[in-house]
């Protein structure tokens, strides 16, 4: 038994914590949830260093460690950080990937896509508007969202006011929206797997202080 009586320490990033906390009590996993501030993902390359802080902070306490997260934006610097440590992720390259579920093969054929996410609605004006300096500077608008084609909300819990900024979001950029309700199952298809694989001990770290464990 670890000290705090869970098994698997689940490092979330702060964009999917709330909802893989939902999947912890759904399930019952023998599992504790950790955050990690999403305000990194507008400096990606602090995402590596973050999880790996929190891995040699948790492996102690836990038989397992599994890293909610996507690439994120770090150029495959977060799994190098894993390759070190007896911890894996999901596969895909960021959440928006995850929750969107198979609707994310569109982008194949359209790469003006842009997804919404739950949280990406309810913290935009913090996490896209200010952090793009949009407040300060409107005229970038054009610029970062110009070749964008559609918006794609791809729906976890529907809220009236939730979606109502969504459209404003859509008015703003001047884009169709189209929502999709795909609640958190596509998440809970990604994570189930790794949670509930056999009780076979994950690899130990080797001399060199990597391991043989599963990522993406």
């Amino acid at each position: 038994m670890t000290r705090t009586g869970a098994r698997i320490a689940l490092i979330a990033c702060g964009a999917v914590a709330k909802d893989t906390a939902t999947l912890v009590d759904a399930h019952g996993w023998d599992a504790d949830v950790h955050g990690i501030t999403s305000d990194l993902h507008m400096t990606p390359v602090e995402i590596g260093p973050a999880v790996e802080e929190k891995i040699q902070k948790l492996l102690p306490d836990y038989d397992r460690v599994i890293v909610v997260y996507g690439d994120c934006g770090t150029g495959g610097r977060l799994d190098k950080v894993l390759e070190r440590y007896p911890a894996v992720r999901p596969a895909g390259v960021h959440c928006f990937q995850w929750y969107a579920g198979d609707l994310f093969k569109r982008f194949d054929d359209d790469y003006g896509i842009y997804f919404l996410t739950d949280w990406l609605v309810a913290n935009w004006d913090r996490a896209v508007i200010k952090s793009l300096g949009l407040d300060r500077f409107p005229w970038l608008k054009e610029t970062y969202f110009g070749n964008l084609t559609r918006i794609l909300f791809v729906r976890q819990h529907p809220d009236p006011a939730r979606e109502a900024k969504a459209r404003e979001i859509a008015a703003y950029m001047e884009k169709s929206l189209e929502i999709h309700d795909l609640g958190i199952e596509p998440l809970d298809e990604l994570l189930t797997p790794l949670v509930e694989q056999t009780d076979e001990p994950m690899n130990e770290p080797t001399d060199d202080g990597s391991a043989d464990a599963v990522h993406a």
